[in-house]
């Protein structure tokens, strides 16, 4: 994957922090785990288990696909990626340092994928008539549509002349 190097930069932060992160909890961050963890910063998708391995061959050869899930069992577990249910796939996490509940906005076309922090819709479905006394244990919210980039082409091919033949 090719990169600028103001995202170059911003991917190393995040990589630094994950680490700190890591070794004030205690945590084992592995060079496969960094490794994988960075590919997921990295990308601007959600990213399947296969993408992951296909990623790495180059510089580790064959990985295991079970070495490849437990990494990201433990990615997932300490808080540092997301599992997106819809895609059998993951994404890095916005606020690797604190537990949160988030919203994912999901595009249709090009597969961008924007974490929206915050507990407010999550209180407010735990609070509705129907929930009450239910205990939830997991919560996935996952909206799909269009970015605002493919939205805008999409206007534009919409809107553009038709040439006569």
């Amino acid at each position: 994957m090719a990169h600028s190097s103001a995202n170059s930069l911003l991917i190393e932060d995040r990589l630094k922090h994950a680490e700190a992160l890591a070794a004030e909890r205690g945590l084992a961050l592995t060079p496969l785990r960094r490794q994988v963890y960075a590919l997921i910063v990295a990308s601007v998708r959600p990213i399947g288990a296969y993408d992951l391995l296909a990623a790495l061959a180059p510089e580790r050869g064959r990985v295991p696909p079970t070495t490849v899930y437990r990494t990201l069992e433990f990615l997932v577990e300490n808080g540092f990626i997301h599992r997106i249910e819809s895609k059998n796939a993951f994404f890095a996490c916005c606020e690797i340092d604190r537990p949160h509940q988030s919203q994912f906005l999901i595009c249709d076309v090009c597969g961008e994928t924007v974490e929206i922090p915050g507990g407010a819709l999550a209180e407010q479905l735990a609070h509705t008539d129907p929930a009450q006394g239910f205990e939830v244990h997991h919560q996935v919210v996952e909206l799909s549509g269009l970015c605002a980039a493919c939205k805008a082409r999409q206007n534009t091919v919409a809107t553009a002349p038709i040439e006569p033949r």
